[in-house]
């Protein structure tokens, strides 16, 4: 199999700087979807809520911009694509949750996974169904249960940590942390729909651009109380591997 790195320039990626992606951008939509694309974008990037990623996603998806977006995040797609290479993937019925571009739902098949992806983008979704993968719509993903669900950058922030409190490593043995860092990042609630989903022995890989190896600590003691069992991911990139209390679905 090609590399993380080869597989995703073999889909048509390449690093772009942001100033970079404006300029293609506006060489590719008229002046008034510039407009549009740049303010959708500013409230997509100032509140990453369900909302203003839908919008922002349908407007990119519709108009053919997502490999010109995820140009600006190629380097942290190939330490994503890394940490799945670590993973047996080959067989494994996988759900890419918040599958965006589809470039790790096209690793994970390249990989031998039998993929079903999930995003909150409608217009993303038809694109990837186009492209061959069953998609499904909503928060809550229905049967058949995976053995693979991947989280990568899809769960979001509820509060940036814009006082930098959970950032700090020394506040990570303040029995308070684990529960500032659910109330910022909600995992435990954006992950419970996830349990039942879960095949016997299935588990939930967690990557989010948090580059701070105190934080995972944290969430996986914040998860472990939500009745997880977490362990800490740290290469290529940092993250947390969640199964259930039993081992797979309760």
């Amino acid at each position: 199999m090609l590399s993380p790195e080869s597989h995703l320039r073999q889909q048509g990626l390449t690093p772009l700087a942001w100033d970079e992606i404006l300029t293609l951008v506006e060489q590719k939509l008229t002046p008034t979807e510039s407009q549009t694309f740049q303010r959708l974008h500013r409230a997509f990037a100032a509140y990453p809520a369900a909302h203003t990623v839908r919008a922002f996603y349908d407007f990119a998806a519709q108009r053919d911009l997502l490999a010109l977006l995820a140009g600006f995040r190629f380097e942290r797609l190939v330490d994503l694509a890394g940490a799945l290479s670590t993973q047996a993937l080959a067989g494994r019925r996988a759900l890419d949750y918040g599958a965006g571009g589809g470039y790790l739902a096209a690793y994970l098949r390249a990989a031998g996974a039998e993929v079903t992806v999930a995003d909150f983008s409608p217009a993303t979704l038809r694109r990837l169904e186009t492209l061959g993968y069953p998609v499904v719509a909503g928060e809550v993903p229905p049967a058949p249960d995976f053995d693979l669900i991947l989280c990568a950058d899809s769960l979001g922030e509820v509060n940036a940590d814009e006082d930098d409190w959970l950032a700090a490593p020394e506040n990570l043995g303040d029995p308070n942390y684990p529960g500032e860092l659910n109330a910022r990042y909600g995992f435990a609630e954006k992950l419970a729909p996830l349990k039942s989903r879960l095949a016997a022995n299935g588990f939930v890989l967690l990557f989010e651009p948090v580059r701070h190896a105190h934080f995972w600590q944290g969430a996986a003691r914040a998860l472990e109380g939500a009745g997880w069992k977490a362990e800490v991911l740290t290469a290529p990139v940092l993250g947390l591997k969640l199964r259930t209390g039993d081992g797979g679905r309760e």
